[in-house]
């Protein structure tokens, strides 16, 4: 396991999903839920891949991203149709915390990969508060805290909030890692962070939320995490 600030694990992600794809030579590449604001539509970082994919459920989602991708409509939590072993990588981005069936978004995901493809997400772990909080409260409830913590988000067409459930969105626990083997995935790397920015307009708080994520990286408590980052690997024999 692999423990840092969340603020790190976020800000490295989309450089670390272009090293990887470098790395081993990726020639296909989809993004799951990518939506209004895909990582693939910067084409400075991802011209080097031949193709490249975004998948989302909502047409009208899709239809806010650039025009030069490949946009495919699809419901990822239910088995998907045609033949698969297209990628050399699939990745998402905040997404697995929406997904109503988390067990077959990732055996899609499986089925997506080509041997030895990757299948990488970054989500946020209960049980930071904030997390825990959207969880249980109602929707509207929710929008109405998020319009408090993060002003301006609600009014960005690019940025629309929508309902999570957590589930599977949980710390490196033995539970979680199971669960990803039991679908055939090696779990090649689990970076996991610690804090996050929702309390930044009230001031005492945001500071002991900053002492508490120094500690924890210090000393990890795998149920605090707030944030994961999950590599995981599909056989070359699978």
């Amino acid at each position: 396991m692999n423990y840092r600030s969340s603020e790190e694990l976020w800000g490295s992600y989309a450089s670390m999903l272009v090293e990887l794809a470098k790395e081993h030579g990726v020639t296909a590449v989809g993004e799951l839920g990518g939506g209004a604001s895909p990582l693939l539509a910067d084409e400075s970082a991802w011209g080097f891949v031949p193709t490249r994919a975004i998948y989302d459920i909502s047409v009208e989602e899709m239809d806010k991203a650039s025009e030069h991708l490949d946009k495919r409509q699809a419901d990822l939590c239910t088995p998907l149709e045609g033949a698969g072993g297209e990628y050399d990588l699939v990745f998402s981005k905040m997404l697995c915390e929406h997904l109503p069936d988390p067990e077959a978004f990732h055996r899609n995901c499986f089925h997506l990969l080509r041997p030895g493809g990757r299948s990488v997400h970054f989500f946020p772990t209960l049980y930071a508060a904030p997390f825990v909080l959207n969880r249980v409260i109602p929707e509207q409830t929710a929008r109405k805290v998020l319009g408090v913590v993060q002003p301006g988000r609600l009014d960005n067409p690019l940025t629309e909030k929508f309902p999570a459930y957590y589930r599977w969105c949980r710390g490196p626990t033995p539970a979680s890692l199971h669960r990803y083997e039991a679908l055939g995935f090696e779990v090649e790397e689990w970076r996991a962070g610690f804090g996050h920015s929702y309390y930044s307009r009230l001031g005492p708080l945001d500071r002991l939320e900053q002492v508490k994520a120094r500690a924890l990286v210090k000393r990890p408590v795998r149920s605090l995490t707030a944030f994961a980052t999950v590599v995981l690997r599909k056989p070359v024999s699978g």
